[in-house]
């Protein structure tokens, strides 16, 4: 081994080598002195032990000093030169060995919390193959362009974020969104970098690599949010500023009284707030890199701990509680032909960016569909003289949005209104009873229905429904079961509502919002005492998801938006997320009561400890340190939870 190395290993383990020598010369002066008459030599080694173990700790005491702070290695520091300059050898070199010792622990417990998510940042491969002037290449993953076919085979990880452009196969993304089982990916579907294709080949077109990749924004994301105090950390920093320099005026005033030196140093010991400062980080690092590798993404421990408090979450409805897949389930024509009706639907929706529009439009193309005249069957789709091309849907002349309510376009000197209740009230446009009855029955099944008028006068109705997410029910009931009220807010109409609500086991639902009265909704809430969740996935509810306590958006994965304004981001479209990540902080938030009540209450024994004379100025740094340690181990807990 060269010197260059051994400089290297020295560096590396520099700390852990400092304590070694530290602890066997406090042994071997301590051993000395106890078997022996050389106690000048057994008080040179014990001095030399505090000498090596202390450096490090009075240096940054003297740092610490310099910038007008007091902290603990200042208290440490005047311990140790305290105990040597009274002749107590042995508890000068015991204190310092036993706060290097604890502080090595320390640094290598909270690393080891803190590089949680290294197992992710290893998913990445560090090659990529691309197809490049009709050949394939390996080259670093981080150098691949935007636009390039990366060919990835069955049982390789993917190195770039893209969408497939041929082949078909089962994808593990459990390291973005935590998600247990394996989607399937086709033509057109986005892959992640960090995903393990697990079946067959896939050919997939970049977006992202290097460092723009989902993953590593996630990564940055979790390091940033551990780096960020909670209010708990905030306040013990700050009661900590007050509390040191009170530590050292009660040992000096100590001293004044009794004249005990031993008495004044040990106060200095065990009045460090070590476990106090060190427990909330540790809860708050271990619980955000938990939450990152089941695919939630938390903002920080103030949203953490304030998500520990939720007793009550709001959920949107529509591609939430819902799939947001929204599909026509029924076309009415009142005296007009049903085509007819889903075709001027189609020429009014098809600009408009709204998913009902989406859904008319998609049913237009694809005709023919099961269509009915009158809520009656009319037209029945036949597969084998279906159209294999989508029909052709011709532009509006001109066209209008009205927020939350439909759209009005013109078309070949005819005006066409799509919309709601609210639009055609509006306008002044009378709903005939045979529509309304037809628009009733269609709500109290849980579809959203959007009257068709021509003119001025309704000719149709179109029923759309957007299917329950399985896990939906199990989840309300689950939230329930942790004393946690539920509500649904949505644009849907009454009738609509409640069915779905009914349907999921909802407690209330709040039914016709627009996304400014969900957000008055939302502060009605927390005016009432509630702490408020939303649950959100749209931009619709950009304005709810921040005017919650805690906003939490869902399918965060390849949304930059979504992952860096959200409180906290599901990486998946996976609801029963969202118990876990309450129970999460919750348990987060009793962590860290536990370990704040630990910290105190053994400061409180030791002071007892010292006062009575039970405790040595030794056994003081050993319970203080080993209460350090014990609030640590507690915190890393949650990394299992």
């Amino acid at each position: 081994m060269d010197t260059q190395s051994i400089k290297q290993d020295y560096r590396k383990h520099r700390k852990a080598i400092i304590v070694a020598v530290s602890g066997l010369l406090y042994a071997g002066g301590w051993t000395l002195g106890y078997v022996s008459a050389f106690d000048t030599a057994s008080a040179a080694i014990l001095i030399l032990a505090a000498i090596v173990g202390g450096y490090d700790i009075a240096k940054t005491a003297y740092h610490e000093v310099k910038s007008r702070t007091l902290g603990i290695k200042t208290l440490v520091t005047l311990a140790a030169v305290g105990a040597i300059a009274i002749g107590s050898y042995w508890e000068a070199a015991a204190v310092v060995f036993l706060f290097a010792l604890g502080s090595y622990l320390e640094g290598r417990t909270m690393r080891k919390t803190r590089n949680a998510l290294e197992e992710l940042l290893e998913m990445t491969p560090d090659t990529a193959t691309v197809r490049r002037d009709g050949e394939q290449k390996e080259v670093p993953a981080r150098e691949v362009e935007d636009g390039e076919i990366v060919i990835v085979k069955p049982g390789e990880k993917i190195p770039v974020d893209g969408d497939v452009v041929d082949g078909e196969s089962a994808v593990n993304q459990a390291p973005v969104t935590g998600e247990s089982a394996p989607v399937h990916k086709a033509d057109g579907d986005e892959v992640y970098a960090g995903t393990v294709n697990q079946e067959g080949a896939l050919e997939v077109r970049t977006t992202g690599a290097g460092s723009d990749t989902t993953l590593q924004r996630i990564i940055q994301r979790v390091e940033e949010a551990q780096e960020a105090q909670s209010p708990t950390e905030s306040l013990i920093d700050r009661f900590a500023k007050y509390y040191t320099p009170g530590v050292l005026a009660l040992s000096i005033g100590a001293y004044a009284v009794t004249q005990n030196a031993i008495l004044s140093l040990t106060l200095l010991v065990i009045g460090c707030p070590g476990a106090l400062v060190i427990g909330p980080p540790v809860s708050i690092v271990s619980a955000i890199g938990n939450a990152a590798r089941s695919g939630v993404l938390m903002k920080g421990g103030e949203h953490l701990e304030r998500a520990g408090k939720i007793d009550l979450v709001a959920f949107d409805k529509t591609g939430t509680l819902t799939k947001g897949e929204t599909t026509v389930a029924d076309v009415a024509g009142f005296d007009a032909e049903a085509s007819d009706v889903l075709e001027l639907a189609a020429i009014a929706e098809k600009k408009s960016e709204h998913h009902l529009g989406d859904a008319i439009l998609e049913a237009a193309q694809d005709r023919p569909a099961a269509v009915t005249d009158g809520g009656t069957e009319a037209v029945q789709a036949d597969a084998e003289s279906a159209p294999t091309e989508a029909r052709s849907v011709p532009d509006p002349d001109d066209f209008d949005v009205v927020a939350g309510k439909g759209v009005i376009a013109h078309q070949g000197g005819r005006e066409i209104v799509v919309g709601n209740r609210s639009l055609l009230d509006e306008r002044d446009i009378e709903i005939p009873g045979e529509v309304a009855e037809y628009v009733r029955e269609r709500e109290e099944r849980g579809e959203t229905v959007v009257h068709i008028v021509r003119d001025g006068v309704v000719i149709g109705a179109i029923a759309m429904r957007d299917e329950l997410r399985e896990a939906a029910p199990g989840v309300v009931q689950e939230l329930q079961d942790a004393g946690i009220e539920t509500v649904m807010l949505t644009g849907d109409n009454g009738r609509v509502a409640a069915a779905v609500a009914e349907e999921v086991g909802i407690d209330d639902y709040r039914a016709e919002l627009l996304p400014e009265d969900k957000q008055a909704v939302i502060e009605e809430f927390r005016d009432d005492g509630h702490v408020v969740a939303m649950v959100g996935d749209g931009i619709n509810d950009a304005p709810s998801l921040a005017t919650a306590d805690v906003g939490i958006a869902m399918g965060a994965a390849g949304t930059d938006t979504a992952i860096e304004t959200a409180d906290m981001a599901l990486m998946a479209d996976d609801l029963e997320r969202i118990p876990y990540a309450v129970k999460l902080s919750k348990a987060t938030r009793w962590n860290i009561y536990e370990n704040v009540g630990l910290a105190v209450l053994t400061v409180t024994l030791l002071l007892a400890g010292v006062l009575t004379s039970y405790v040595t100025l030794a056994l003081g740094m050993l319970v203080h340190e080993a209460s350090v340690l014990a609030v640590i181990g507690n915190g890393m807990r949650l990394l299992r939870y």
